[in-house]
């Protein structure tokens, strides 16, 4: 499977202007669970949940992944180059409104991540169709968002919701459907100043 490394996000921040389809990752997802820590909740999502059942001050699963040159990667891997922003069941519109903000979240080190949960040759028609360049992993079993507690297989897919991860491994916020921007969520979030959004005050 050729896919691209994880690690073409951080090159894309440093040289903008050579961002392309193929810089942006789709992998594979392992249909292997992690358990989360005490009081996060990782089993099948409730119906119409108002918010995930993995919350604010949970251990975010550290799920596997394949790169691509075949060796299984973790999520703490990304970590180590700054926070991330995980999204699920992303529509194309959501994807769109997520690269137009992909650069100011970068610079200001939070490192966006789509789950979709098709094959990689689909996902990666998608990056082209849509000229993505932030990074994608294909989880046509839905591991990941089981994992996370927002795959219903009933449907085949996970809801529309978001994570926010610290560097640590600790979900900073979460939430159900798609904003219309990032870059405020992400600033309250982490407590800091995102793309020219406010810090907020209430944030020590």
């Amino acid at each position: 499977m050729l896919l691209a490394p994880v690690f073409a996000v951080i090159l894309l921040a440093a040289a903008p202007n050579a961002a392309s389809a193929a810089s942006a990752v789709a992998a594979e997802a392992t249909s292997q669970s992690v358990s989360p820590d005490k009081g996060a909740s990782g089993g099948a999502p409730a119906d119409s949940p108002s918010r995930p059942s993995i919350g604010s001050g949970s251990r975010a699963p550290d799920f596997q992944y394949q790169s691509y040159d075949n060796l299984w990667q973790n999520l703490h891997n990304v970590l180590e180059h700054g926070d991330v922003l995980l999204i699920f069941g992303a529509s194309d519109v959501d994807l769109r409104t997520l690269e137009r903000e992909r650069e100011a979240l970068v610079k200001g080190s939070v490192l966006p991540l789509a789950v979709i949960e098709k094959p990689d040759r689909e996902v990666w028609a998608l990056v082209r169709r849509l000229g993505l360049t932030f990074s994608l992993m294909a989880d046509p079993r839905g591991a990941i968002g089981t994992q996370y507690g927002v795959f219903d297989p009933g449907v085949g897919r996970s809801s529309t919701s978001w994570f926010f991860i610290d560097r640590k491994g600790r979900v900073k916020s979460a939430g159900i459907g798609a904003p219309q921007g990032w870059l405020a969520l992400a600033s309250n979030a982490f407590g800091r100043a995102i793309g020219g959004q406010t810090q907020p005050s209430s944030k020590r």
